[in-house]
């Protein structure tokens, strides 16, 4: 049987690599398209006290067509490891990630917590999703949001009768779009194994009467691992 990856690019291809390595049959078959997005306030040339990204969707963005020699230095703090990557192999930031992948342990950390009502923060993010750190930091520094692309729905292109081995989901929207495709695909909760990317999507998966739900930051080689045992041990 086959995983089914229901994760945008570039991660769907880097994970279908990973579970190939563990000898793990996997298809990438997104639920979600990215639209990029033309923030509505232009990026200072001066760099800020401190960069937060959310998602590694926002980071590209940042990357490919707003970053400038000027922000060299500057301290970002990454949601999780996938997110933290390309912020790392860019190499112009000082990268940091915090303890726990999700907003509270980003506003946990020490950077955030000390914060001063006159510290200039950027917060690279998506249009809707949650908007904890936001709120929580609106009144506690000098906050500029940048929305840098929106998750959409995709047409599916699975093949008739597909029964998945597993269904790795990386958000809460990609959860919704499975959830979407399991009567037409006649995919059941009850049997199938979900694997979150965080225990946010898995709480939520929960709460949508998913009874099999593992959680695994694709990012973390060892993770997949496991994973991969955990899921063949299940069957």
């Amino acid at each position: 049987m086959t995983h089914w990856i229901t994760y945008s690019e570039p991660s769907a291809s880097r994970l279908a690599a990973q579970l190939q390595r563990h000898g793990q049959s996997a298809i990438c078959e997104s639920v979600t398209l990215i639209e990029r997005l033309t923030p509505s306030q232009p990026f200072p040339e001066d760099k800020p006290d401190l960069i937060i990204a959310l998602s590694q969707h926002a980071v590209a963005a940042y990357l490919d067509h707003y970053f400038q020699p000027t922000h060299r230095g500057a301290v970002a703090l990454a949601i999780g490891k996938t997110t933290a990557a390309r912020l790392i192999e860019h190499g112009a930031l000082q990268v940091h990630t915090p303890q726990v992948a999700n907003s509270e342990g980003l506003l946990a950390m020490s950077h955030v917590r000390a914060l001063q009502p006159s510290q200039r923060v950027w917060l690279l993010t998506g249009e809707g999703g949650r908007d904890l750190v936001a709120n929580t930091l609106a009144q506690r520094c000098q906050l500029q949001r940048f929305s840098l692309y929106r998750r959409q729905k995709k047409q599916l292109a699975l093949p008739s009768g597909f029964l998945p081995k597993a269904i790795w989901v990386g958000s809460i929207h990609g959860l919704q779009q499975v959830d979407a495709a399991l009567e037409p695909l006649k995919i059941p909760r009850q049997t199938t194994m979900l694997v979150a990317a965080s225990e946010r999507v898995a709480d939520y998966a929960r709460e949508r009467k998913w009874t099999k739900v593992l959680i695994c930051e694709a990012s973390d080689t060892e993770a997949v691992k496991d994973a991969c045992a955990r899921i063949d041990h299940d069957r």
